[in-house]
């Protein structure tokens, strides 16, 4: 069962959510796509305070906001799933605050609390059409091209579990220390 669109969500959510949910694409991004709601519903979908900077961004992204998130035409197609994965992966590390560390293996920590006490996002803390919903449309576009195909479908997955783990530690700060109400 796919996630849901909570009721009197914003226009561009709505649209959005219905796209990133257009093919089921695992639990791991369901849980991707349940901490973007919760984040989104905290900051009753205003934009956050600046945008989510591209540097290093997926072409595929860039191309996905020029046609006004998929509005006007399809969706990117990834066609080097070898190719956007590094570079989804230096976006992805360009955009990790300062407390975040990589283990043995380079992969970033999903391990232990969040730093500062869950308060410091950095780059990270951007919500709104032009925040965290990139991210998921990476992950959206990438998850699509690798899916059951093995070890392609694994690294995809990897990268997806850590951004759900960043989100929610996002949605959970949002809602204590930042609810709009």
């Amino acid at each position: 069962e796919k996630p849901l669109c909570p009721p009197k969500a914003a226009q561009w959510f709505i649209d959005a959510h219905a796209q990133m949910t257009r093919q089921d694409l695992g639990c791991h991004f369901d849980a991707v796509i349940e901490a973007w709601t919760r984040l989104e519903v905290a900051s009753r979908y205003e934009q956050g305070p600046t945008n989510l900077p591209p540097k290093g961004r997926p072409a595929q992204v860039g191309a996905w906001i020029g046609t006004h998130r998929g509005k006007r035409g399809s969706d990117p197609k990834v066609t080097d799933p070898a190719a956007f994965a590094v570079a989804w992966k230096n976006w992805w590390d360009f955009l990790q605050p300062a407390w975040r560390v990589k283990d043995g293996d380079g992969k970033w920590s999903v391990t232990g609390g969040y730093g500062k006490d869950g308060t410091e996002w950095g780059n990270l803390y951007q919500w709104g059409v032009n925040g965290t919903l990139s991210l998921l449309a990476a992950l959206y576009f990438w998850g699509v091209a690798v899916e059951g195909q093995g070890e392609l479908e694994t690294v995809w997955e990897a990268e997806v579990i850590d951004v759900a783990w960043m989100l929610e530690g996002m949605a959970a700060y949002y809602e204590r220390f930042n609810r709009k109400f």
